[in-house]
């Protein structure tokens, strides 16, 4: 008897999820419905990566807004460029000089874009149980969520990588690292810095798009490094 209270409270639970999926973007409905994680012993060359980068209006979770979003994919190491990724997000009041000087888009790029929702949603979808993979990545990680906010019990679960952090553990080690030793992270691990050491060559940078496909070509480099330190599979990847 003590059983059946608590199938009502998951049964009540279970049909008032639903009923706020139901109001979700499509888009978000089929990318939780494929909410699963790799196994930590997965090799690299079989993980789907997505790297991707957000342009906002600013860097004040708070108070600023996506503005557009891109991803590519990769089979392992191998960038994928017939699977990619792109939107721009519909933001009236955004776009003035000063985003056009920054990010190369203007009022009428931003007014006839998706709602941030639907763009995030949309992004997610695309991206689907691949591995994230951003520089910084937290901050891209949050605006995701921010976007996603309204539209309860929607989330971002797929594992990250951030390409910075990497970076610096295969070129100075896990335990030399800014993150193990608490010191502030130097410029050298910003993304300009990094693509300029590693000659990636790219005219359209400071776009969504150039600097997601920047972000995939470090994030290539950066693979071959962690091989040579042993790192092999997912697990280890993910481990700090």
């Amino acid at each position: 008897m003590r059983l059946f209270p608590k199938f009502l409270k998951n049964l009540i639970s279970k049909s008032h999820l639903s009923a706020s999926a139901a109001d979700w973007p499509r888009a978000l409905r089929d990318y939780m419905a494929r909410k699963r994680r790799l196994p930590k012993s997965t090799p690299l060359s079989d993980v789907r990566f997505v790297v991707f980068d957000s342009e906002t209006s600013g860097l004040d979770l708070s108070k600023n807004r996506l503005l557009s979003i891109a991803g590519v994919a990769m089979s392992g190491p191998e960038v994928q460029l017939d699977d990619a990724f792109e939107a721009m997000v519909a933001q009236a009041d955004v776009g003035g000089a000063n985003a056009a000087v920054v990010h190369g888009l203007v009022s009428n790029d931003l007014s006839g874009g998706l709602a941030e929702d639907e763009a995030a949603a949309r992004f997610l979808a695309f991206a689907g149980d691949a591995v994230l993979v951003a520089h910084h990545a937290a901050f891209d990680i949050q605006m995701l969520r921010k976007a996603i906010a309204g539209h309860r019990g929607a989330s971002v679960w797929n594992p990250t990588i951030d390409t910075a952090q990497l970076a610096e553990r295969v070129e100075v080690g896990p335990m030399r690292s800014s993150r193990a030793t608490g010191t502030k992270q130097s410029g050298a691990y910003r993304l300009d810095s990094l693509v300029e050491r590693y000659a990636i060559d790219l005219a359209e940078r400071h776009t969504a798009a150039g600097d997601a496909l920047a972000t995939a070509l470090l994030f290539q480099r950066l693979l071959k490094k962690a091989e040579r330190r042993g790192i092999h599979t997912l697990g280890d990847l993910l481990a700090r």
